[in-house]
């Protein structure tokens, strides 16, 4: 009896264990939020600041480059 109550224990344990590493393993980094085309804005960091997100940057590979702004 104290042997399946020990392999149950154990059990519970590791299925804590393993649920808290899955949940802790999808922490995220926040979306960036785009406002649009970079030659279509002057100047992206400036056009972000002004709509209350800290920075931006042009993103994207070759053609369009895209301006996004970071929370």
């Amino acid at each position: 009896m104290n042997c399946k109550i020990g392999f149950m224990s154990s059990l519970v344990i590791t299925s804590i264990v393993i649920l808290f590493l899955l949940v802790s393993g999808n922490v995220e980094a926040e979306p960036q939020n785009c406002i649009g085309l970079c030659k279509m804005l002057f100047d992206c960091s400036a056009a972000c600041i002004k709509m209350g997100y800290v920075t931006g940057q042009c993103v994207g590979s070759k053609n369009p480059d895209i301006c996004c702004c970071n929370h």
